[in-house]
């Protein structure tokens, strides 16, 4: 017994659907002579089986799944499908409408934001949108005393992104004196920012460049030896960290600011760069050095700033720190720069995960 078409009966399918016929799978693979102009089809399995089908137009073939909707581009003579014995296959033509776009398409919904802190699952509400909106929040490098400013943690951006039930969540680790931990929403990734530049051997650490990341770490310069440690390279999102689903964007990249060799000042440090920009240079001890802007965002409710670098400090006069520098462009506790401050390390914030979902 081979393939067997059955026309429509009574005019029925689905809505939008211009059904054309039906074939049972006698075997698991079966060539059907059914041809048709071009246009968008779909292949469709009473069992709802997973399958996968070619439309044949002389050289040009055109492959698809069952259950997706296909454009094929040039008339077709034949149908070769693979799915499981004995299952009914329907072949409909898709009539595609016109639509418009329409503004604020969740004003009709409640929306919570949920905020995932630990490394773990964030875990979709059953009855919510399959649409969320998200910020992925790399951690803020920390700083050393008088000296460079951590840099600000990277920041990505996911509007009415396509949730399943659970994603998974790792949360970039709080940093002290070192670079920010990198921060995971399913496969959507972004850096923490660089650790801040040490000069000479304080507080037990050594002489260091500023740490490359999202922000990266600002340098710094010592007279005794009439030299400078200099700021890290900030680290750009790529188009592999944030994935195409969710009209992505990011912010990252910039570097840590520099601190001039042979200056008359001792221990002096540059800011951190930011999510936005590079942290500032120093030039002078007379002089607040701020870290690199971070990105304003409202998704918790409260327009808050993300990513910011911290400051630089200098050693001699608490008085011309920069170190509020992340507090003068930053008002979260996550992913921005640990401030320079006289004689203490300060960590950059952790990295987070802020989801906001929908419920009608």
């Amino acid at each position: 017994m081979g393939i067997q078409s059955f026309a429509p009966a009574g005019g029925g399918g689905t809505p939008g659907f211009d059904y054309i016929a039906s074939v049972q799978m006698t075997t698991f693979n079966r060539s059907w002579t059914q041809s048709g102009a071009a246009g968008k089809y779909v292949l469709t399995s009473s069992a709802n089986n997973n399958g996968y089908a070619y439309f044949i137009s002389g050289g040009v073939v055109t492959g698809t799944p069952l259950g997706q909707v296909v454009d094929v581009p040039s008339a077709f003579t034949r149908i070769d499908i693979v799915a499981p014995q004995n299952d009914f296959i329907s072949l409909s033509k898709v009539a595609v409408k016109a639509t418009s776009l329409f503004a604020n398409p969740f004003a009709g919904f409640s929306s919570f934001p949920s905020v995932v802190s630990t490394s773990g699952n964030f875990v979709l509400p059953s009855n919510a949108l399959p649409l969320v909106n998200a910020l992925v929040l790399g951690a803020g490098g920390g700083s050393s005393g008088h000296s460079g400013g951590g840099g600000g943690g990277g920041v990505i951006s996911l509007s009415a992104y396509q949730a399943v039930g659970t994603t998974a969540c790792t949360i970039g680790a709080h940093a002290n004196t070192s670079r920010g931990g990198d921060t995971y929403f399913g496969a959507v990734h972004t850096h923490g920012g660089g650790g801040g530049s040490a000069n000479q051997s304080q507080n037990g650490t050594s002489v260091r460049n500023g740490a490359n990341g999202a922000g990266s770490g600002g340098g710094s310069s010592w007279s005794t030896g009439g030299s400078n440690v200099l700021g890290g390279t900030g680290i750009a999102t790529t188009v592999t960290n944030l994935g195409t689903k969710g009209s992505p964007v990011g912010w990252s990249g910039h570097n840590g600011g520099y601190s001039g060799a042979n200056l008359t000042f001792n221990h002096g440090g540059a800011g951190g760069g930011g999510a936005t920009g590079a942290g500032q240079n120093r030039t002078s001890r007379e002089m607040t050095v701020l870290g690199g802007p971070g990105i304003a965002n409202d998704i918790t409710g409260t327009n808050l700033i993300y990513g910011a670098g911290g400051g630089g400090a200098h050693h001699q006069s608490p008085s011309v720190d920069g170190g509020y520098a992340s507090h003068a462009y930053a008002n979260s506790q996550y992913s921005n720069g640990g401030n320079s401050t006289h004689d203490s390390n300060f960590g950059g914030g952790a990295g987070a995960v802020i989801v906001r979902y929908y419920i009608s």
